[in-house]
């Protein structure tokens, strides 16, 4: 999964030039994709200078090392005089933006490791300890690991008193009626715990 990250500031915006030379005085290899874009050769980060302003694109994977990632972001926030916003979230602070991608990361880690489990000798096993964290976790929610989404997910009746109006149900299936139930994507560190679960429980799929 992609992320942008923005970098507003009232300051003097350097230009594609010096944004180069502060790759390299931070030892940060890059290569030129276009004039105004380097992509970080150690980091899957593109720094994009639109003439108004500096972006990051980033790209997390599952050995994306995510400290030194949100090191460098936020240092060029301090270079650049600006907060640090997550499109589609707002400001964030480095601990908030690092928990934003590790969650990301697990999940991806998480498929990994339930695709090698199809070939392992006990693969019901696996699911069916995901599924008491999972429930561990809920708090009374629905959490199940949706296959094709490889993700986290709640479900929910459409039109139930706990569970979610066919308005809101529209927003995600504009097909859903009373009485189906839908797999709404869930926020906060979930696949962060799980994937810590799955590693010491079966540690040999764990390892990529």
């Amino acid at each position: 999964m992609a992320y942008t990250v923005s970098f507003p500031t009232t300051s003097p915006l350097p230009g594609p030039e010096d944004l180069a030379s502060w790759c390299t005085e931070q030892g940060e290899a890059f290569d030129h994709d276009g004039p105004d874009v380097l992509s970080l050769r150690g980091l899957p980060v593109r720094l994009l200078h639109t003439g108004e302003a500096i972006r990051a694109q980033v790209d997390v994977t599952p050995s994306t090392a995510l400290s030194r990632l949100t090191r460098v972001l936020f240092d060029l926030s301090v270079r650049l005089g600006a907060d640090v916003r997550l499109v589609g979230v707002g400001e964030v602070n480095r601990p908030a933006l690092w928990l934003r991608l590790a969650d990301e990361q697990d999940r991806q880690r998480i498929a990994g490791a339930l695709e090698r489990a199809s070939s392992h000798s006990a693969p019901d096993e696996v699911y069916q300890g995901l599924w008491g964290v999972l429930g561990a976790l809920g708090g009374g929610r629905d959490l199940r690991w949706e296959a094709t989404r490889e993700q986290i997910v709640e479900m929910k009746e459409v039109g139930a008193p706990e569970g979610i109006s066919v308005e809101e149900a529209a927003w995600h299936d504009d097909q859903a009626e009373p009485g189906d139930t839908i797999a709404l994507p869930v926020s906060g560190d979930l696949h962060i715990v799980a994937w810590r679960w799955l590693q010491e429980a079966w540690p040999n799929l764990a390892d990529d």
